[in-house]
């Protein structure tokens, strides 16, 4: 009995934290913001990605913050320019002292803190340089709520690259791709774009991919916003090599290490030749990434050979995906239903002429393998055919 009698006092004990653990509340309205450049303070709680408050440099770039209950966690979303950052309390003597940092890797940060303390103030790590803050949210105690995002390193091996020219490409152009298979089928899905845009375009993209289940953060290229009709143009453009572009595609494939890439249309959907140059590249970078004599020009020296490479709305070897059955790790949503929330994540887009369609000239459900190292499809309902 006394066995029995501690093996389930033991069991209760495993079980306790889970069934303890609560969701933390955000509290950002009952807290008091404070510091240099305060007439702007208000722009990193107005939940607007296209403002935001910048600190003054060195000793003045800090924000403090002064709650009416214990702070459990802070998440920062940065404009543009990505700070670690050090939270700071004070000790019995009123001097602040750092209790927690950040990485420094991602727009959107969330630091977990100790319970305890109602007076907290967030600076760059070591006290060097500026901040620039898009939104603040703090927290009581209990655990993150599932919307904050907290973000993986981009993966060194996907099963899946999602490559787009630009933020919101992935949903209008791939449809139901990257929900589908990051959430529902498990996948291991990295997403990477050509084209950053502009800052608050980045907050909208990365608000859209979580809803999809995505957990590693994208690659974001380097290449300016410019638009031509032209592949010939695009590539004639200022900072829009052909060889760069390629490089950049195949560093990207070198980097992830995916099976299987999704892109856009040869003929850029709408004629954009920034989605032509991602369908051009996706094509010539599997040779160069898995060429053994261009390791040294490369900063990922490791060759890579994608498997299979699906192009939107490509006539060769066609698939016909569908977006539309429930899917349970989304509570019986389709592919369709999270895209389309995902475009609506886009709050600067939703007054263009483009929606997310599976019908239509840009049918997001129809694609074609121009690639395959794995054989033909035949069932031509998924793009890890031949893998599995």
């Amino acid at each position: 009995m006394k066995r029995l009698f501690w093996a389930l006092a033991a069991a209760l004990m495993m079980f306790a934290p889970a069934a303890l653990a609560q969701t933390a509340q955000e509290i950002t309205d009952t807290c008091t913001l404070s510091a240099v450049g305060k007439k702007t303070l208000g722009r990193m709680t107005d939940g607007q990605y296209q403002t935001y408050w910048a600190s003054s440099s060195g000793s003045y770039a800090y924000v403090e913050i002064e709650a009416e209950e214990s702070v459990g966690g802070l998440y920062v979303q940065f404009y543009e320019d990505i700070a670690a950052l050090e939270v700071q309390t004070t000790d019995d003597a009123g001097a602040w002292r750092t209790v927690a940092v950040s990485g420094g890797s991602f727009l959107n940060e969330y630091i977990a803190l100790d319970a305890g303390t109602e007076t907290v103030r967030i600076r760059p790590k070591d006290g060097k340089g500026r901040l620039f803050i898009a939104e603040l949210h703090v927290f009581g105690e209990g655990d993150a709520p599932d919307w904050v995002q907290q973000w993986e390193a981009p993966l060194d091996k996907a099963d899946l690259l999602a490559l787009a020219a630009h933020p919101d490409d992935e949903l209008l152009f791939l449809g139901g791709t990257i929900p589908y298979y990051a959430g529902e089928m498990g996948k291991a899905v990295q997403v990477a774009y050509l084209v950053p845009t502009m800052p608050y375009r980045r907050l909208e993209l990365l608000d859209g991919l979580w809803l999809c289940g995505v957990r590693n953060y994208p690659i974001l290229g380097h290449f300016p916003d410019q638009f031509q009709l032209t592949l010939k143009g695009m590539y004639a453009q200022k900072g829009w090599s052909r060889e760069s572009v390629y490089r950049f595609v195949a560093e990207v494939y070198r980097a992830c290490r995916p099976d299987v890439v999704v892109t856009q249309d040869v003929n850029g959907e709408y004629g954009h030749g920034a989605h032509r140059a991602a369908a051009d590249a996706a094509q010539a970078a599997i040779a160069l990434a898995a060429d053994e004599n261009d390791q040294e020009k490369m900063t990922h020296s490791e060759p890579w050979q994608v498997k299979k490479l699906y192009l939107h709305l490509y006539e060769q070897n066609p698939v016909k995906m569908d977006w539309r059955k429930p899917l349970a790790a989304f509570g019986g949503q389709t592919a369709f239903d999270l895209t389309s929330r995902a475009f609506e994540c886009h709050i600067s887009q939703q007054r263009t002429d483009y929606h997310v369609e599976d019908f239509g000239p840009y049918d997001n459900s129809k694609f074609g393998l121009a690639y395959s190292a794995v054989g033909e499809d035949v069932q031509k309902d998924d793009f890890f055919e031949n893998l599995e």
